[in-house]
């Protein structure tokens, strides 16, 4: 009876997919319908599972060996009796001493000796100092000549001596600044040169054709508001003869 009503299904169900595709829900509904009837969407009942019984006891399981014991070695629980420990204990030895012990061998100490004493330091230092403050003052020295060799009152001051008929007749022609062979090409001026405070102070040398002298000029301002007046203006040859120049004119 089964089968009929599965191959009526069936051919109900080949019937309905000959009809064309409707999209209304009444065609799903006979569908699931019939599948329903004929049992496809039904789940298969499954058989109980059939009982063992065991007339017996079960047989043991193997029993292995321990990692620990070494393969192609025969077992050694077979041939040590349960009795005996498992491993063997060491017995402890007692030993009797009839005296004090030896003391050990100790090596011979290393015989003290003094320290080496350390290198005075001082003179090195005071040379360092010596050297560094011998550069400084050298460089303060060659940096106010400079000043003063670019001051516009020495060359002011130069101007008229290479132009003065009187020091021509003294020293020659050609005069110029005297260059000391310690300076190297440059000449050195002693002296100071303070415009903002109002005092100018200058020794130099200057040479000619003839000979060579030494020149002093000397000039203040007594105040901010007044003209700078010459003190000491003259030149010193070094035959002992001196020439004034303090009326030549203003040089500031």
């Amino acid at each position: 009876m089964t089968t009929t009503v599965a191959k009526q299904a069936l051919m109900t169900m080949r019937s309905l997919l000959t009809l064309p595709v409707r999209s209304d829900r009444s065609f799903l509904y006979r569908l699931a319908s019939t599948a329903s009837t004929a049992g496809l969407l039904s789940t298969p009942t499954r058989a109980p599972p059939s009982s063992t019984t065991f007339s017996g006891k079960a047989s043991p399981r193997d029993s292995h060996d321990p990692p620990e014991y070494p393969r192609g070695l025969p077992q050694t629980s077979k041939f040590i009796s349960s009795s005996q420990p498992r491993y063997p204990m060491s017995q402890a030895t007692m030993d009797a001493f009839d005296g004090p012990s030896r003391p050990r061998l100790l090596s011979d100490r290393v015989g003290r000796r003094d320290l080496p004493p350390l290198k005075n330091k001082v003179p090195m230092y005071i040379a360092l100092a010596t050297l560094g403050l011998g550069i400084w003052a050298t460089f303060i020295l060659y940096a106010t000549n400079a000043e003063r060799l670019a001051s516009s009152v020495l060359r002011s001051v130069t101007f008229q001596l290479r132009n003065s008929a009187e020091v021509a007749d003294l020293l020659g022609r050609n005069v110029k600044l005297e260059d000391p062979w310690w300076r190297i090409g440059d000449p050195w001026i002693p002296g100071s040169v303070n415009t903002m405070q109002g005092r100018v102070d200058l020794k130099f040398r200057i040479k000619g054709t003839d000979g060579a002298g030494t020149v002093y000029f000397t000039s203040i301002r007594p105040s901010q508001s007044e003209a700078w007046r010459i003190v000491r203006y003259k030149l010193t040859a070094d035959s002992g003869e001196v020439l004034r120049l303090e009326g030549t004119g203003n040089t500031t």
